[in-house]
């Protein structure tokens, strides 16, 4: 934590000298609020993901640019740092420096958003937050490390994306007695490169995405989704499929971190629920909507995952959830929200793979954001 705090506080006041030569921008997302979902205490807790972060852009002539981006997220009700997948990075969010250019589009290297979780979490009325959020998969990643990211221009609405990502050490002298070698050599298979690709389209009411991708040390795991909207004056209807082939990735036991994302759906007793679990296939429909009604926005969804596993206690699966909320804007930076869901498990068990221990699990939340 410390060592976080130092290098915000360099970076904060570096930022006065850097603006001379470019132009960088602090932004950042404070929200925090009450939870209460059924089994469990009321906590204090998020909607949206509380931020900071900065970036950065040179002209450097010709058209083309240089930037960089650096994000650190945080809990507000503690103030502690968030890292969703290890205590000891001091950037969890983004951290890259790359190139631009109106002509051919923009590359970045470092870690970066998954482009997967990116832009199909457009197409949730809730964008993936909350207790309304969209059934997280378990290819779901919101950064990923060691990435080369491609974003294309926009052509009159088109557009797409492609990512790779190094994997672990795959040679054997140097990486003996890594985790990913133990995994190799205990035939788990996980060390793979990630590769992932997107293909779009948004222009005036309709948008439309693709995304394929497979992450880096995921023993060969890939998720595919679509997603379409369409917008009817104030009203936006959209519609989600989504689908995941884990090979082994996601079963708890085989988890080496304790990330506090991934632990909403992990429970305490995933481990005993995933024994025996060799593959994982889920499949997964949303319908949302999205309308401007008064001075916020209302927000709807209702949504479908089949669950298919070769053993364990989670094989052949139904989950239900349905999802009501309203946001309500004080300025175009600040807003007040409410948000109300209800899950239907086929049992007990799979609700604790999920993070929840009731087949029926409802989850209320209320709070506020503040964006600058």
């Amino acid at each position: 934590m410390k060592k976080t705090l130092i290098a915000l506080a360099i970076l904060g006041a570096a930022a006065g000298v850097a603006h001379a030569q470019s132009n960088v921008t602090i932004y950042g997302i404070v929200d925090t609020g009450f939870i209460k979902k059924s089994g469990q205490d009321v906590k204090m807790g998020e909607n949206v993901s509380s931020r900071l972060g900065f970036r950065g852009v040179e002209d450097l002539g010709g058209g083309v640019k240089a930037t960089f981006q650096l994000e650190n997220w945080f809990e507000p009700a503690t103030g502690q740092a968030k890292s969703l997948d290890d205590p000891d990075r001091t950037w969890d969010g983004a951290a890259n420096v790359g190139l631009k250019s109106d002509t051919w589009g923009a590359v970045r290297l470092g870690r970066v958003n998954e482009l997967t979780t990116e832009t199909i979490r457009k197409f949730d009325p809730f964008y993936q937050y909350g207790v309304a959020n969209m059934i997280y998969g378990t290819q779901r990643m919101l950064h990923i490390d060691n990435t080369i990211r491609y974003d294309s221009p926009n052509w009159s609405g088109f557009h797409f994306g492609a990512t790779y990502s190094l994997g672990g050490n795959t040679d054997k002298d140097s990486a003996e007695g890594t985790p990913i070698y133990t995994a190799k050599e205990a035939g788990n298979g996980y060390d793979n490169d990630g590769y992932g690709i997107m293909l779009g389209y948004d222009n005036g009411p309709l948008a439309l995405v693709g995304n394929w991708s497979r992450l880096a040390d995921s023993k060969d795991s890939t998720v595919w989704n679509l997603g379409a909207a369409y917008r009817f004056g104030d009203a936006k209807v959209e519609l989600v499929y989504q689908q995941t082939k884990d090979n082994g990735w996601a079963v708890g036991k085989e988890r080496s971190w304790k990330s506090t994302d991934f632990l909403d759906w992990v429970g305490k007793n995933s481990t005993e629920n995933w024994a025996g679990v060799d593959t994982l296939k889920e499949k997964q429909w949303l319908l949302g909507l999205e309308w401007k009604l008064g001075p916020g926005r209302l927000n709807a969804s209702a949504q479908w995952m089949e669950v298919e596993a070769n053993g364990g206690n989670v094989s052949d699966k139904d989950i239900y959830k349905y999802a009501v909320g309203y946001t309500y804007d004080l300025s175009k930076r600040t807003s007040l929200y409410g948000n109300l869901a209800y899950t239907d498990y086929e049992d007990e068990e799979v609700a604790r793979v999920f993070g929840d221990v009731e087949d029926g699990t409802y989850g209320v939340q209320v709070g506020i954001t503040h964006k600058f």
